[in-house]
């Protein structure tokens, strides 16, 4: 089946392929102004704070993290999917599910406190985690309204927030920094950011839509909760081995080794902007294309995952070989460890290229209990490995089992989804782009003995790697595709 055929939106409207590069376009646009002001915030802070407090900082980043997602409790990706089906229901989702997070969201920030108390944690890593837990919560509410926006693919207002969030960030950073405060200040600057960025969607939504008398329905609750439930497990599973490590080094090593790790981990996560954003737009309709022909849902997750295995191989080659230069040139000698480290972690980043498109095809096609039990064992792995490692190793040895965490996630969903009869053609698939990685490899260590300069490098590799990828990995309907999607697409008109 064509797969320019497969994303057809309809005679009055464009493509589905252009629908999903517009929506892209605005959050990536949005994305790559959000990573550049997030990048100056976050060297702000390190430079200013230094490895230590940096590190309470990124503790109470990594703890948070963890139980935000039981405020979220996969109510997001369910309130996209089941609007994106059924836009009638989105009066009904955004009262009840506001309601719930506040409940959870309460329950959340008593149950942290309780926690970093317990652990015995210094007053200053309590203090700031608490406040950050705040801030989550607040940014989880939030997160109701971006997921309605998601599902009636307006992405341009969820842009729009992350660039809100991003500069006040950014703004109360620096006045942090000139009235020369502590960390706990700087956790406050979170629950401010996070708080106008709430405002806005509210501001925006109420603007865009009609907004019905809220409805509390209690049997809609239960039946939301046990829906959500697998996608909830999921998130957290994912979460606990992606921060796992932070609370581990916590433990075994102190704030210095957090802040070398933070510092790398921030870099390689700001880097899995593409997929996000390419699959943000893309869930809404393969949740629709599920239900109206699995061939044609198998025939595009099995392109995405194409498509972004491509982009990965490059994007991580790039960021190992410009690792030590970046971290000294921005981040200062005092952080000179934290480029090892991105030099591992970064090949986890482009693991998740493929496990988030394979993430949103497992909750697309029902199968969310599935993927439930792959990241619960993924996050028991990802544990075992890390108390092992982490003691003797460090940071180095977190950022090495972040990766083979990856690995080993990717090779259980894969298998999983043929069985269940989505082939992703994966032995096809994967041929063109790691031979392409190998060669430019062997060629950039070839320029390094040469003492070629590293931008040379880097252009020759791209280019090598280009050419081998465009002649053994692409068929002509992804050249056709990739070619009309060069054309300047007619504005869309949105009726408001």
């Amino acid at each position: 089946m064509n797969f320019v055929a497969v994303f057809d939106a309809g005679k009055d409207s464009m493509s589905t392929a252009r629908r999903v590069v517009r929506n892209t376009s605005y959050q990536l646009l949005a994305r790559v102004a959000t990573v550049a002001i997030g990048a100056v915030t976050s060297i702000l802070t390190a430079r200013y704070l230094g490895a230590s407090s940096f590190g309470v900082l990124g503790f109470g980043l990594a703890f948070t993290a963890i139980f935000g997602l039981v405020v979220d409790f996969g109510l997001n990706m369910l309130t996209t999917r089941e609007v994106a089906r059924n836009p009638a229901l989105a009066s009904k989702y955004l009262a009840n599910i506001v309601v719930m997070r506040l409940f959870l969201g309460g329950a959340v920030v008593a149950l942290i406190a309780l926690l970093v108390s317990v652990m015995a944690y210094p007053p200053q890593t309590i203090y700031v985690t608490f406040i950050i837990s705040l801030s989550v919560v607040i940014n989880t509410v939030a997160g109701t309204i971006a997921s309605l926006f998601q599902a009636f693919q307006k992405m341009q207002y969820v842009a729009i927030g992350w660039l809100v969030t991003s500069v006040l960030m950014l703004a109360g950073i620096v006045g942090a920094i000139v009235l020369r405060l502590d960390v706990v200040s700087f956790a406050y600057v979170y629950v401010f950011a996070n708080a106008m960025t709430f405002i806005y969607f509210c501001a925006v939504y109420g603007a865009q839509y009609r907004i019905k008398r809220p409805e509390i329905d209690w049997s809609f609750w239960r039946f939301t909760l046990q829906e959500a439930w697998p996608m909830a497990a999921l998130s957290i599973s994912v979460m606990v081995y992606f921060r796992i490590d932070v609370i581990i080094l916590s433990v075994f090593q102190g704030a210095a080794q957090i802040g070398l790790y933070t510092v790398a981990y921030t870099l390689s996560e700001t880097s899995i902007i593409i997929p996000t954003v390419f699959m943000a737009s893309l869930f809404p309709l393969i949740s629709q294309m599920h239900e109206n022909s699995k061939r044609s849902f198998a025939e595009t997750c099995a392109k995405s995952v194409k498509y972004m295995l491509y982009i990965a191989l490059p994007m991580a080659f790039t960021v190992t070989l410009w690792a030590v230069p970046v971290i000294t040139i921005f981040y200062g000698n005092a952080f000179t460890g934290s480029a090892v480290a991105l030099q591992i972690i970064i090949w986890s980043a482009a693991a998740m290229y493929v496990g988030i498109v394979l993430g949103n095809a497992f909750v697309s096609a029902n199968l969310q209990k599935l993927s439930m039990k792959i990241t619960l064992g993924a996050a028991a792995f990802n544990i075992i490995l890390n108390v092992l490692i982490i003691p003797t190793y460090g940071y180095l040895g977190a950022s090495a089992t972040t990766v083979a965490t990856e690995a080993f996630i990717l090779c259980i969903s894969f298998f999983f989804l043929e069985r269940h009869g989505y082939p992703l053609d994966l032995r096809k698939t994967i041929k063109p782009p790691f031979f392409g990685l190998a060669i430019i490899s062997v060629t950039a260590a070839v320029l390094f003995t040469l003492k070629v300069h590293l931008v040379l490098i880097t252009a020759i590799a791209l280019i090598v790697y280009v050419a081998i990828v465009w002649k053994l990995g692409l068929d002509e309907e992804d050249k056709k595709l990739i070619l009309s999607l060069r054309k300047s697409p007619q504005p869309a008109i949105t009726k408001t």
